[in-house]
Formats: structure tokens, C-alpha cells, sequence
């Protein structure tokens, strides 16, 4: 439901027990030194011993010009309850639990917050999220692979697209939100071994390589929608939903489930162009033929050679590689959608399991896990 999570707190709100844990020294923001006008920031990231103790938050204290100081706090929601981010949320019941354990990590980092203003704190970004256990038959890289040959800049209005690691993970960037889709057990995997830095997300402490000795691996993809507190705002208005810009608030399975669903029926609209059965040339120009009968022969193989070209590039690719003029493009494109696609093409088996557990939105618990790792 949840992961991730940017909390604003005016400073009158809090008290700190120990300024100097932060860097530089927190007293520093009401230097008069400074002036009103400077940007000044003071940061406290958990140090090991602060780890020891459990599963901490990220801490930055910021004076912007000319207004008063705010504390953010940063952390992930399920690893404050479950020191990991595989279990998930089940539901709003979480949320007093989540404002009880933050509040105690706060209070062992010397910052005192009373439950009552964490709740009702501004979210300046909030991350909703949801783990889906798919079938080893058709692994998280099958579904990374195919959105790889996706054109989403239009329809997501993105500034730059990030694939790594031969199909571990798919991240589209945009100018107010991000999206994410992983390989939740290699990610971990690979930042338990190289480093966070090779990992897809912000934050692994406490997480580790939690599958290491596991005989055999759950497939989980990881699929996060990450957004500014502006774009939550809007998409709220787009889905229909009430906005207020605090935690309780914003802790909702609903909005969480509504938001995760609309941009993947965004990003799986595009896959018209890979479901479309070119294997079989033959059946592939009856297709063309039933759904388009006037169409001349040379036009029926144009369409079939653009949606092949596509189908093994990419349709960024392909789109250069064949520098069609844009009405001959889009043409063919509209073409191709018209046509009537396999849904149950065997590399797309997983699209049905991500749509079905998204629809259902239960949250996936250690049990879950572990019958997975034990299939």
C-alpha cells in the first residue's frame, strides 16, 4: 500500500533533545549570521548505533528564505513495523501503529514529536506501492522486458527512461512522480551484494539479502508509483478522490489502490503492439486481412513488417530505425491497435496476475513468502 513516506513539521512542533546529532549543528539555522533570506539545512541520517536499535528515519532540518524552520522526516513505513519492505500494510488499522513506532525511532534519535502532530503532518512525497508474487513460470524480467519496447513518453509525459540490469527494473521518470517496476528479490540481492547504490530504492537498512538462503526464490515484482505531493494532489482530482495533504489522510488503501491501477492501465495500453501473434506469418496476414479487407497487398505486409519491426526493437527503436514520416507512423500505429490481439499470448501470462492482485490489493505477509519459497 505504502512504502516511502516525506512528512513536513513546522518546528514549533518539535523538540530536539539533541541538536548536535545533526550536520552541521542544528542551532546553526538561527545563526544571525545567516540572514533571512539563505537556504539552510541540517541533516541527521541514522548512524550505526542508531541502527542497532531498530529501523530509524532520515532527518533534515531546512530553513527556506525568509519563513520559519520545517523538520522532514523520511522513512518507509513497512520497515518501521516489519524492519523489511517485503511485508506490506494491510490497511488504515496500520496507521496508529505507524505513528506509534515512528514516534518511539524519533524519540531514540533525541526528537521529540507528540503522535497527534505526525499525524496530521504535511506530506511533502509519498510513495504507494505493491509487491506481486507471480507465478515462476512467468518470471518479473518477462513483464520488464516487454515494457522496455514501450513508447510511454506521450501518455506519461516523461523526461527519461531508465531499464538495467537485462530487465531487472523499468523506471520512468516524470517531472512531479516516478515509476518504478523491479525485481523485488534481485534488487535486494544486488544491493546486498554491491551496495544500496545498485539497488532501485532510497533505503535498505534492515533489509538485507532476505531470500539468501532460500532453496528456491519467490518471483515478486515490485511495482511503485512515487509522487510529489503537487501530483498527488492532481491525480486525487483525476480519480475522484478528496484531497488533504496529511498523513492520515493520505494513508489510504483506496487512493493507494486507484493510483497503482490507473498508471498501469496507462503503461499496459501500450502492449497492444507486442500481444498482436506475428510467430505464425501466415495466421499474422489472415488477421490482417479480416480486420482490414480492402486493404491491398502491399499495404496488408507494410502493416505486418512495422508491427514485427516494433516487435523486436522497440517502438522507440523502430521509430528511428525506420524514420516514417508522423502521419505514417501514427497511421500504423492506429492500425496495429485496431487489430484483434492474443490476450493470452504465454509472455504476457503475468500482465493477467499483476492486473488481478492490484484489483484485490491484499497485502502480501511473511506467510505469503514463505509458501512461495517453499513451492
Amino acid at each position: 500500500m505504502l512504502d516511502t513516506i516525506v512528512l513536513t513539521i513546522p518546528e514549533r512542533d518539535v523538540r530536539l533533545r539533541a541538536p548536535e546529532r545533526f550536520s552541521p549543528h542544528a542551532a546553526m539555522l538561527r545563526s544571525p549570521a545567516l540572514g533571512g533570506g539563505a537556504m539552510v539545512k541540517a541533516i541527521y541520517n541514522p548512524s550505526k548505533a542508531d541502527k542497532a536499535t531498530g529501523y530509524k528515519p532520515r532527518l533534515t532540518l531546512l530553513k527556506p528564505p525568509y519563513r520559519p524552520p520545517v523538520l522532514k522526516i523520511e522513512f518507509s513505513a513497512p520497515k518501521l513495523l516489519f524492519d523489511n519492505n517485503f511485508e506490506e500494510l494491510r490497511g488504515r488499522a496500520d496507521l496508529p501503529l505507524v505513528i506509534t513506532e515512528l514516534h518511539k525511532a524519533l524519540d531514540v534519535m533525541g526528537v521529540g514529536v507528540f503522535p497527534e502532530a505526525l499525524e496530521a503532518a504535511q506530506v511533502s512525497a509519498i510513495h504507494y506501492s505493491k509487491n506481486i508474487l507471480l507465478e515462476r513460470t512467468t518470471p518479473c524480467f518477462l513483464v520488464i522486458q516487454a515494457l522496455e519496447k514501450l513508447d510511454l513518453s506521450a501518455q506519461l509525459d516523461l523526461t527519461q527512461t531508465d531499464f538495467r540490469n537485462g530487465g531487472q527494473m523499468a523506471k520512468y521518470h516524470a517531472g512531479s512522480y516516478e515509476i518504478a517496476l523491479y525485481d523485488k528479490v534481485k534488487d535486494l540481492e544486488q544491493a546486498a551484494k554491491y551496495g544500496a547504490k545498485r539497488g532501485a530504492a532510497a533505503d535498505y537498512d534492515g533489509a538485507g539479502d532476505l531470500f539468501a538462503t532460500a532453496p528456491r526464490k519467490p518471483e515478486v515484482l515490485r511495482f511503485e508509483v512515487r509522487l510529489t505531493a503537487r501530483k498527488c494532489k492532481s491525480l486525487c482530482g483525476t480519480l475522484g478522490f478528496a484531497y488533504a495533504p496529511t498523513l492520515a489522510a493520505l494513508f489510504s488503501p483506496d487512493l493507494s489502490r486507484a493510483i497503482l491501477m490507473h498508471y498501469w492501465k496507462v503503461i499496459t495500453d501500450g502492449l497492444y503492439m507486442m500481444q498482436i501473434d506475428t510467430k505464425n506469418t501466415e495466421r499474422a496476414l489472415h488477421t490482417i486481412r479480416a480486420a482490414f479487407p480492402r486493404k491491398r497487398p502491399g499495404s496488408v505486409l507494410q502493416l505486418l513488417g512495422f508491427i514485427t519491426t516494433c516487435q523486436a526493437l522497440g517502438q522507440r527503436a523502430a521509430r528511428a530505425a525506420m524514420a516514417l514520416p508522423s502521419h505514417q507512423w501514427y497511421r500504423l500505429k492506429r492500425d496495429a491497435k485496431a487489430l484483434d490481439a492474443n490476450p493470452t499470448c504465454p509472455r504476457f501470462a503475468a500482465l493477467a496476475t499483476v492486473r488481478g492482485q492490484l484489483r484485490e490489493f491484499v497485502g502480501l505477509g511473511r506467510e505469503d513468502l514463505a509458501g512461495a519459497i517453499l513451492l
